[in-house]
């Protein structure tokens, strides 16, 4: 799923915010002051404002993310549609595969679910 490389019988996909997710996976920036050395000393706010951008040696965003997610987001939208007709329409082995595939997934889901709502039991 991080690579964008999910069932195609699946109705949703996930296009990841790399801000978002610094937000939420490296928040005290560890990951990021030990690699980007330019960043350092900077906070998670002024980071995710580019307030580094004219004081830093570290380089401009290449691209701007909502844009391209919102270019890049429909182009695979579209294509996973089309993919999934083509499975439906040719009711072949590779329907079949992408069947059990997401059933398997379901099914993990479905149990992950379940210890969540456990877990949540037993800390309330």
């Amino acid at each position: 799923m991080q690579a964008g490389v999910t069932n195609p019988l699946s109705d949703t996909f996930r296009i990841y915010n790399p801000n978002k997710n610094l937000e939420e996976k490296d928040g005290d920036l560890k990951f990021i002051y030990h690699w980007v050395e330019e960043l350092r000393g900077y906070s998670l706010p002024e980071i995710l404002n580019g307030a580094y951008l004219n004081e830093s040696p570290y380089p401009e965003p290449i691209l701007d993310w909502a844009e391209t997610r919102k270019i890049n987001g429909k182009i695979v939208s579209d294509l996973r549609k089309r993919v999934k007709e083509r499975l439906v329409a040719e009711q072949g082995v590779e329907l079949e595969q992408a069947a059990i595939a997401k059933k398997t997934v379901d099914k993990y889901w479905e149990n992950k679910d379940k210890q969540y709502r456990e877990y949540q039991t037993k800390i309330i």
